[in-house]
């Protein structure tokens, strides 16, 4: 019974495994294919090519440009990153701006910190589905603002406010783009165009002896393959929780809605 329980608890984890490593085990199964059709065109004595300087600038050149889209890429990539952290340290900070005025005007606080939460909530969701739940959650807190004028609140705080408010709106709106919009398509589409025509021109190329023509374009064909998947994976930077290994974490909002949380009886203690 120990062992089969033992099993069981394994197959969660090689599954969770299996998920992270799409883009490398995906790239192998499409490495067998090249490998079978290299295999196929050399017993069939279609390498009608032989070895030459031009070899070496078609990869070359496939790499370089292969190189400059994922560097590209990439840019996009790294603003997503510092977007979550962006969006909850206004998020933290307009609550504790919040929390002083409160302390001096009567203000519906936890209704306020509800609104925060549930754009928090809603957010994992919008950025992989494109939904706008937390644009209206965000848009919702202006209810607030109009609270805060008529409790007299000096406008240069609910000023504040709102310029945070619409930062947040900015944030997200480049979170949405970033993940529907794919950088340059066609720059994409010459990246497949220059990976079928490179591996194409391996396997028609003969190489003596034939092992070292195998393991050459093997090596070549899966860099070429795994930096293009690699490409598509990260040019939509957020994924379901867990989808890959290469997904932007969103740990950061988890954390900032456990602190609203904590910070609500403090709120209602006055400290």
């Amino acid at each position: 019974m120990g062992k089969v329980q033992l099993e069981m608890l394994q197959i969660p984890r090689m599954r969770a495994w299996i998920s992270k490593q799409q883009i490398f085990i995906r790239s192998l199964a499409w490495l067998a294919l090249v490998l079978g059709l290299k295999l196929v065109v050399h017993l069939l004595g279609w390498e009608m090519l032989v070895l030459s300087p031009l070899h070496a600038t078609a990869v070359a050149g496939g790499f370089f440009i292969l190189g400059f889209i994922l560097s590209a890429t990439i840019a996009d990539y790294k603003e997503s990153e510092r977007l979550p952290a962006e969006f909850t340290a206004i998020v933290e900070n307009m609550y504790e701006d919040v929390l002083l005025i409160s302390r001096r005007y009567p203000l519906d606080i936890e209704r306020f910190r509800e609104g925060l939460l549930a754009a928090l909530d809603s957010l994992r969701d919008d950025v992989v589905s494109g939904n706008r739940e937390t644009h209206h959650h965000v848009f919702a807190l202006g209810e607030f603002f109009a609270q805060m004028e008529k409790a007299e609140v000096p406008p240069n705080y609910i000023v504040k406010l709102k310029q945070e408010q619409a930062q947040l709106v900015r944030n997200l709106f480049r979170v949405n783009y970033i993940q529907s919009i794919r950088f340059i398509p066609s720059a994409f589409f010459l990246a497949k165009s220059v990976l079928l025509g490179t591996i194409g021109l391996l396997l028609l190329t003969a190489l003596e002896p034939f092992s070292t023509s195998f393991v050459a374009i093997g090596l070549i064909a899966f860099v070429f393959i795994y930096i293009l998947r690699l490409i598509e994976v990260i040019s939509t930077p957020f994924h379901p929780k867990g989808s890959t290994q290469d997904d932007i974490s969103l740990f950061q909002v988890e954390r900032t809605a456990e602190h609203l949380k904590r910070r609500t009886g403090n709120a209602e203690n006055g400290h």
